[in-house]
């Protein structure tokens, strides 16, 4: 076999040796105008390696080196690897030849953007390490345009966004499991943000981050909520409640309706509701309950959809407006026979009484913001947090948890709310892990478990 490296004679040609698994190096060919493994390589590698039952088809976009779409196929992938110079083309086929791989892994030339781009059927995995440098303005100096393509992102639509909106028209042709993962910089922000994404209905959760000197990099994974398992939607209902413990007893389960007659609250209380109101219910596995004690879970899905909603949330599930008004609340429940837990949701839609009490909405502040969009938006929200996708690896981080929640408890404590219990005025001094609020009341302290006898003060 003709060596290679007399393919590129001229190419400024040279070796780099590189490990994957920290007990072996590769020894690289790496022609010029081809980015060479580093850091970034190494922080997808690692995730890549931390995938759960890896045995499909996938995908690497950007393949450069190669190095990617080998420790793809060193867990076990086929893996299809494209790129836009032919030079990494090259690059990718001399070095997959050297380790053996050449069953494991075809490369062709190719990218987002190109005429011949497409995403091979049976494909559950694309991978990408995103060109991430800042364009370069119009009066600095470039580099030749096969490498500005392969280190910079694009100034008008970023590369991220550009696969992001080929995935939207492709969408009925993609596997309903498929996991995207990109690298992206998180600061200074690139131009290929997760928004891209999320607009268009995709979960995302950060599978790790490190800082390279001032630049802080991300690897994300992306996927469609439910994994192709529609929501259940109803016209009229009793209680979504109990519609959820009809939905089968895996995956993500949702189901929202237009009208509820029968809604429920904390402790068997009535939830009254009206036409257009948003009342759904997810019905997730137990098991998000060996990582995340259900008080606080609670406490944080109120304060996911109080951001969501620019409002606050009211401990333990109460979500409010600046006036204290209630707009909505949380309700978990489960019970012996399922082995599912149900997240029960309902927020008004306008300001409104009920009972001579004043209640707040969500469409006052949102009135570009429909119904299904809004749901879209949570559910999307709640999927990255909660969902369990057959490739990754749960992981939620207590402290992670415990800061996110307090931080939106602290935005209604912060406007002058106080608490008082037992006729005792209490002073909040931090939110527990298991979802208790850490009281101090005289010299005493105190953790509240629960709402009995205890009021909210402004």
């Amino acid at each position: 076999m003709k060596d290679q490296k007399n393919i590129i004679p001229n190419a400024g040609s040279k070796e780099v040796l590189f490990s994957i698994d920290g007990s072996s190096d590769y020894e690289l060919l790496v022609p010029k105008t081809v980015y060479p493994p580093r850091e970034d390589s190494t922080l997808l590698i690692n995730c890549i390696n931390n995938l759960k039952s890896p045995n499909g088809k996938a995908l690497e976009i950007g393949c450069g080196t190669g190095i990617i779409s080998i420790a793809l196929a060193r867990n076990d992938w086929s893996v299809e690897a494209l790129d836009i110079n032919p030079y990494a083309v090259i690059s990718t086929k001399e070095n997959i030849r050297r380790i053996g791989l050449e069953k494991a892994i075809s490369v062709r030339e190719g990218g987002v953007g190109e005429d011949n781009f497409s995403i091979p059927k049976g494909v559950t995995l694309i991978v990408w390490n995103l060109p991430y440098l800042t364009p370069p303005s119009e009066n600095e100096e470039r580099l030749e345009w096969i490498e500005e393509a392969s280190m910079s992102d694009l100034a008008d639509k970023s590369w991220g966004q550009r696969l992001a909106e080929f995935l939207e028209l492709e969408k009925d042709n993609l596997d309903p499991e498929l996991l995207v993962i990109l690298l992206q910089r998180k600061y200074p922000e690139s131009p290929s943000k997760t928004i891209h994404w999320t607009d268009f209905g995709w979960s995302h959760r950060v599978l790790d981050s490190r800082w390279l000197f001032d630049e802080k990099l991300e690897v994300l994974a992306y996927w469609k909520p439910g994994l192709g398992d529609p929501v259940k939607k109803l016209k009229q209902c009793e209680s979504t409640m109990d519609e959820a413990k009809k939905l089968p007893q895996k995956g993500w389960q949702r189901v929202i309706t237009e009208k509820q007659t029968g809604g429920r609250g904390r402790r068997g209380s009535s939830w009254i509701s009206k036409y257009q109101d948003l009342l759904a219910t997810w019905s997730i596995r137990k098991t998000i309950l060996e990582a995340i004690d259900p008080g606080l879970l609670q406490v944080l899905i109120g304060s996911k959809i109080a951001n969501i909603l620019d409002q606050y949330c009211k401990w333990p599930n109460d979500i409010v407006n600046s006036r204290g008004e209630k707009i909505g609340g949380i309700l978990i429940e489960m019970d012996s026979v399922n082995d599912n837990l149900r997240i029960g949701l309902g927020i008004n839609q306008f300001d409104d009484y009920v009972e001579e009490l004043k209640i707040g909405g969500w469409k006052q502040k949102s009135m570009g913001l429909k119904l299904d969009e809004l749901f879209r938006i949570i559910d999307t929200e709640l999927s990255s947090f909660l969902e369990h996708h057959p490739l990754l690896r749960y992981q939620s981080e207590e402290s992670k948890n415990i800061a996110e929640a307090w931080r939106n408890l602290s935005k209604l404590l912060s406007r002058g709310y106080s608490l008082k219990k037992n006729q005792k005025s209490h002073r909040v001094l931090k939110l527990e892990s298991n979802g208790e609020l850490l009281t101090t009341t005289g010299h005493q302290q105190l953790n509240i478990r629960d709402i009995d006898s205890l009021e909210w003060l402004f």
